[in-house]
C-alpha cells in the first residue's frame, strides 16, 4: 500500500495482525472439527471465517467503495463442510486483499466524507473503525473456539 495516508496503512496492519491471529487458529484446527459447532445455536470456525469474510467485503466495497455485491449473511452462519482450512484461509486472504484496495482509495481529504451505507450514514473512519473492531472481536470468538471445540490448550 503506498504510503499516501497513514491512517489506511495502519487499518490495514492492524487487520492482518488480526487475521494473521485467525490464521493460527485455523492451522491448528484439526479438519474434522472445522465446521464443528460448539452448540446448535452457535457457529463454527468455519462460519466464523466466511462472516468475517463477508462483512469485510460487505463495509469496504459496498460501503467505502459503494458497489453493489450481493452478500448472502445468512450462508455464512448456514455453511456446513463446504472447505478445508487451506480453502478457508484463501477465501479470508483473497477477502483481505479486495479489502485493501479500498482501503488504499482512501485520503486525508475522504477520511471525513460521509458515505451512506445500509441507508444509514457513515465518515470512512467510522466504516474503517467500525471493521477494525467487528475483525478484532471475531479473532477472540476464534480463540475461544479453538479452546472449546479443537480443545487445544492456551496459546503461550
Amino acid at each position: 500500500m503506498a504510503e499516501k495516508f497513514v491512517e489506511a496503512r495502519v487499518a490495514i496492519e492492524f487487520i492482518d495482525r488480526k487475521l494473521d491471529q485467525i490464521r493460527r487458529i485455523v492451522d491448528e484446527f484439526p479438519n474434522e472439527k472445522l465446521w464443528q459447532r460448539p452448540r446448535s445455536d452457535m457457529v463454527s470456525i468455519g462460519n466464523l471465517l466466511c462472516h468475517v469474510a463477508g462483512s469485510m467485503r460487505d463495509w469496504f466495497e459496498n460501503g467505502l467503495g459503494q458497489g453493489d455485491w450481493q452478500r448472502d449473511r445468512r450462508h455464512e452462519f448456514d455453511r456446513e463442510n463446504e472447505m478445508g482450512a487451506d480453502e478457508l484461509i484463501q477465501h479470508l486472504d483473497d477477502t483481505r486483499d479486495r479489502c485493501e484496495r479500498f482501503l488504499a482509495a482512501i485520503g486525508d481529504q475522504t477520511w471525513n466524507e460521509a458515505r451512506t451505507f445500509r441507508n444509514k450514514s457513515f465518515t470512512v473512519r467510522e466504516m474503517v473503525l467500525q471493521q477494525l473492531e467487528h475483525v478484532s472481536y471475531h479473532a477472540g470468538q476464534a480463540a475461544f473456539l479453538r479452546r472449546i471445540v479443537a480443545d487445544l490448550d492456551p496459546t503461550p
